[in-house]
């Protein structure tokens, strides 16, 4: 693994927020939609089991439990303070991992500070940021959150974390994760490394038409074609839901920048224009040869994320691009369809030389909240969470590679050991080109992409709203340090 330092981009973040509150379900549907608060006050010291059978479900779990965790020192066994201490979160619903992580932490707490009660504050999907700035904003903000987006840090919002006995345990991908990461200090645990996104791929389909896993554009194009001969669709989009748009665009261009690594800088300074620049044009001109020789769905535009994966769990396509929670999201919609069971294969996004670029930071964030009354025990909250029996089922679950030195991560799907080996013979950025433009401008950028892939001739020109809205709305981008 190669890491490149360009200026701190958050490739996982780049697909905003949306990605991972709605992505990362495994079960293939799009928790984004969903505004429900979920909160629940949950005693660590219960002996009452939950069902897990929805994402408000209050998860009771009893302090006798036998699991050793060794994750936190700080405070004494049989500390008799009773308090109760919050969590806030935007993905802690009823998948098994989650139910099990929250069973866990529990269970941990509870041998620190038996009279301790954990609330769980969920707002599933990206409502959740919206209220969590609010509740900074007045002082009600949860002791311990799970965030996104390295704002929290350096709006002060955040304790400074840098001397948890844990920060030393990260490895060189926990170390760099730019949205924990702030002014040379450590604000938050990387919940596990994730991919920004990637092509997910039918072996049998592959191995049916003798096709290799591609190692550039043109070998795309070429297995593209071959499948689309076989009369197979050859890469199922949902672009209704826009941040797989972000997501497929986005990837491919991490690979293209590595022949002008300072490309957002030159955005952001005003040296390059984004409807003038070739590598940005580049990508759309892909995108436009795939859809006129139809290599993507006919429906590419009307479906979402879930209705492609669908498709691809069905056979009836052979390629996918999304995150890395396909391998658990496929197995799940495989069972659920009644589709006959394949082996799913990964390769990522390579340019037109066969140079790959591969975005790797933290889903999720925890981190603690700067004016909490609890601060010794949010902080041996989120210490006992580092441990191993605690956060590598959370990554397994997660579909994110470990972030720590210590801890290991057993996957059950193979196919994550190629994603670890593209890591690791990739240039691993932690940053793109969306850390350097507006979310207005980037929206652009999407819309025209849109238009492309439903038929429209790509025209530069048809870039300079994406430029305009860089030039109007500039100040509101705070760009990663160089």
């Amino acid at each position: 693994m190669k890491l490149k330092g360009l200026s701190a981009l958050a490739s996982v973040l780049l697909l905003t927020t949306a990605v991972s509150a709605c992505g990362g379900s495994n079960n293939g549907n799009n928790q984004g939609n969903s505004s429900s608060d979920t909160s629940t006050n949950t005693s660590s010291n219960s002996s009452t089991n939950s069902s897990g059978n929805n994402a408000a479900a209050t998860d009771d779990t009893s302090s006798n439990a036998s699991t050793d965790n060794s994750g936190s020192n700080a405070a004494a066994a049989g500390n008799d303070k009773e308090f109760t201490i919050r969590v806030g979160a935007w993905f802690l619903d009823d998948r098994p991992y989650m139910v099990q992580f929250k069973k866990d932490v529990e269970t941990a707490y509870a041998k620190l500070y038996p009279k301790a009660k954990i609330q769980w504050d969920v707002v599933l999907g990206a409502t959740y940021f919206d209220k969590l700035k609010a509740q900074f904003a007045s002082g009600s903000a949860p002791d311990v959150v799970f965030y996104q987006g390295v704002d929290f840090a350096k709006s002060g919002n955040l304790q400074d974390l840098s001397a948890e006995p844990w920060v030393a345990r990260l490895n060189t991908g926990g170390q760099k994760d730019f949205q924990t990461h702030a002014d040379g200090k450590t604000f938050g645990v990387p919940m596990g490394l994730s991919i920004g996104g990637g092509v997910w791929y039918n072996k049998k389909i592959f191995s049916d038409l003798g096709i290799q896993a591609p190692k550039t554009t043109q070998e795309l194009m070429d297995a593209a074609e071959k499948i689309k001969t076989s009369g197979k669709t050859p890469i199922t989009l949902g672009f209704k839901d826009q941040w797989t748009a972000s997501l497929f665009y986005f990837n491919w261009l991490n690979s293209y920048q590595l022949n002008d690594p300072t490309l957002g800088q030159k955005v952001y300074s005003g040296e390059q224009k984004i409807n003038d620049d070739a590598l940005i044009q580049k990508v759309y001109q892909n995108f436009e040869q795939m859809k006129s020789k139809g290599y993507f769905n006919k429906n590419a535009i009307s479906i979402d994320w879930p209705q492609s994966g669908q498709m691809f769990a069905s056979g009836e396509a052979a390629m996918i691009v999304q995150g890395p929670w396909m391998p658990g999201a496929n197995a799940d919609n495989i069972n659920k369809g009644g589709f006959e069971k394949f082996d799913i294969g990964y390769f990522p996004l390579a340019n037109d030389d066969g140079k790959v670029a591969m975005g790797l930071g933290s889903n999720e964030a925890l981190g603690v909240n700067a004016k909490t009354e609890l601060m010794q025990e949010s902080k041996d909250l989120v210490n006992l969470i580092t441990s191993a029996d605690i956060i590598s089922p959370f990554m397994k679950g997660d579909g994110a590679l470990t972030s720590f030195t210590d801890v290991t991560v057993q996957y059950d799907d193979p196919v994550m050991n190629d994603v670890q080996a593209a890591v690791d013979n990739s240039t691993v950025v932690t940053s793109n080109l969306t850390n350097f433009i507006p979310a207005s401008a980037a929206t652009n950028m999407l819309d025209l992409l849109t238009k492309v892939v439903s038929g429209v001739k790509f025209n530069a020109d048809d870039l300079k709203p994406a430029q305009a809205s860089f030039d109007k709305d500039k100040a509101t981008v705070s760009p990663p340090a160089e």
